[in-house]
C-alpha cells in the first residue's frame, strides 16, 4: 500500500517510522527541514533546542521507546519554574520561594504561598472525587474563593507557560483537563519526575528517523490540496503535480488540515474547525537580562510580565537552556517567547515562530470526536492536538494512525 504523510513533525515522522515497516510511505513537508517543534540550532559548537526540549520517562513512554530503538541517548535535565511581575516587584520560584529576601517577611506573600498549598490539596481532592471539574479553571478557582494574587502570580503563569497561551485565555482551559495534566506531571505536590533532554539536541532523533526514510521525505514541498476519490487520495503539491496514494495521514495542526481539504465533510469542517491556535514569536539569544534579576530566582522556565492585569497580552516565557540542556558554556543561552524588542540585538542567534493549540471546553469536546474522522475516505489524522499538545501526544497520535492502517508498533 502506498501511504502519503503530510507533515514531518513528531506525529508524521512517528507514523512513517511504523508504517514504513509494511508499506511504501512518502512524507511531504512544506518547510526546508524536518522535525516541526523538534528544532535544534547549531551555534558555537552547541546544539540548542528551541521548541521541544524536555521529557520524562513516566509520561513519555513512546518517546522513550523510540529513542531506544533509534539508539539516541538522553541525559538528565532540570525542571523548575519562576514568576516575575514588574508591577508588583515580585520574583519567586518554585524551588526557592524566598529567593527575593523580602518575601520571607511579607504577609501578602506568605498568604499567597498558603493559597498555593491549598490549591495543591483542593486540586488533588477534586481529581479523586470528580467534584466540579466540568467547567473552566476560572470557574474552579472562583467557586473556591481564590484571590487575584494567586490567580495572576501562580495559576495564570503556570497554565500560560505550559501551553504557551495568552494570559487572558489561560483560565478558559477546561479544569478537569488541566488538573489531570498537572497531576500526571507531578505538579500537584507529590513525586519527583526524572526529566531528561535529548543528548545533542532533539535534531538527533529527527536525523535518525530521516536516515531510515532516506529518499522518501520531500522537504520544501508542501501540499496545496488533498482530495479523496473512491479508490484513494490525490495530493496536489506546490510544484503543481498531482500524486495518487492509497491512503493519507494528515499530521498537521487541525486548522492546517482543514485548509488542505478540497472536499471536507460536514464533520471534518465542524471538528477540525473547533481548534484554535496561538502564535508565539520565539528568539534564541544570549541576553541574560530576560532572566530573573536574582540568580537564585532563576529557573528552567521563567514567566515574566510587566503588569499582572490579566489582559496584559501574550506571555513572556524564557527557557534557560543552560539548565535544561546542561550546557557547558560561559554564556547564558535562552529561548524567549514574545518580548523580542527587549532582547539585545547583538545577542540574537535566531528568530522563530511557533503555534500551539488553545484548549477550551469547545475544542475539548471536538477532540473527543477526532477519532471518528480517521478511516473514512482513505484519510487518517494525527497531531499533538489529539492529546495535551505535547511531544508524547504527537507521537501517540502517529502510532495510532499507523495502527488504523494495519501496522502496530
Amino acid at each position: 500500500m502506498n501511504v502519503a504523510i503530510i507533515g514531518s513533525g513528531i506525529s508524521g515522522l512517528g507514523a512513517a517510522h511504523v508504517l514504513s515497516r509494511a508499506h511504501e510511505v512518502e512524507v511531504f513537508e512544506r518547510a526546508d527541514k524536518p522535525g516541526g517543534h523538534a528544532n535544534t540550532i547549531a551555534h558555537d559548537g552547541l546544539q540548542l533546542d528551541t521548541g521541544f526540549i524536555v521529557f520524562n520517562e513516566r509520561n513519555y513512554p513512546r518517546l522513550v521507546r523510540l529513542l531506544s530503538e533509534l539508539g539516541v541517548r538522553s541525559q538528565p535535565s532540570e525542571m523548575s519554574f519562576s514568576v516575575g511581575c514588574d508591577r508588583c516587584s515580585l520574583e519567586w520560584s518554585g524551588r526557592r520561594p524566598f529567593a527575593q529576601p523580602l518575601n520571607a517577611a511579607s504577609p501578602r506573600f506568605l498568604s499567597f504561598l498558603a493559597e498555593v498549598s491549598r490549591w495543591l490539596r483542593t486540586a488533588r481532592r477534586a481529581l479523586e472525587d470528580g467534584s466540579h471539574v466540568d467547567g473552566t479553571l476560572l470557574d474552579f478557582i472562583t467557586e473556591r474563593g481564590y484571590s487575584r494574587r494567586f490567580r495572576e502570580h501562580f495559576l495564570v503563569p503556570l497554565t500560560s507557560a505550559l501551553w504557551s497561551t495568552a494570559p487572558e485565555r489561560a483560565l478558559d482551559f477546561p479544569a478537569g483537563y488541566a488538573i489531570r495534566f498537572f497531576h500526571q506531571h507531578g505538579m500537584l505536590g507529590f513525586g519527583r519526575f526524572g526529566w531528561r533532554t535529548v543528548a545533542g539536541g532533539s535534531r538527533a532523533y529527527v536525523a535518525a528517523l530521516c536516515e531510515q526514510l532516506r529518499g522518501r521525505i520531500h522537504l520544501g514541498l508542501g501540499v496545496r490540496e488533498l482530495r479523496r476519490s473512491p479508490d484513494g487520495v490525490i495530493l496536489r503539491t506546490e510544484d503543481g503535480e498531482e500524486r495518487r496514494f492509497d491512503k493519507v495521514v494528515v499530521a498537521t495542526h487541525a486548522d492546517q488540515a482543514l485548509r488542505l481539504l478540497g472536499d471536507p465533510s460536514d464533520d471534518e469542517r465542524r471538528v477540525l474547525g473547533a481548534f484554535g491556535y496561538t502564535t508565539n514569536d520565539a528568539v534564541l539569544h544570549s541576553d541574560p537580562s530576560l532572566l530573573p534579576r536574582r540568580r537564585s530566582a532563576r529557573a528552567s522556565w521563567n514567566f515574566a510580565r510587566t503588569d499582572c492585569d490579566v489582559s496584559s497580552g501574550r506571555p513572556t516565557i524564557t527557557y534557560y537552556l543552560n539548565r535544561l540542556q546542561r550546557l557547558e558554556a560561559d554564556q547564558e543561552y535562552c529561548v524567549t517567547l514574545n518580548r523580542s524588542e527587549e532582547i539585545a540585538p547583538e545577542s540574537v542567534i535566531a528568530r522563530l515562530t511557533y503555534e500551539h493549540p488553545v484548549y477550551t471546553l469547545e475544542s475539548l469536546a471536538a477532540q473527543r470526536e477526532l477519532g471518528e474522522l480517521s478511516g473514512p475516505r482513505h484519510t487518517v489524522y494525527a497531531g499533538a492536538h489529539h492529546g495535551y499538545g505535547f511531544h508524547e501526544d504527537g507521537l501517540a497520535s502517529g502510532v495510532r494512525a499507523a495502527a488504523l492502517l494495519g501496522v502496530d508498533w
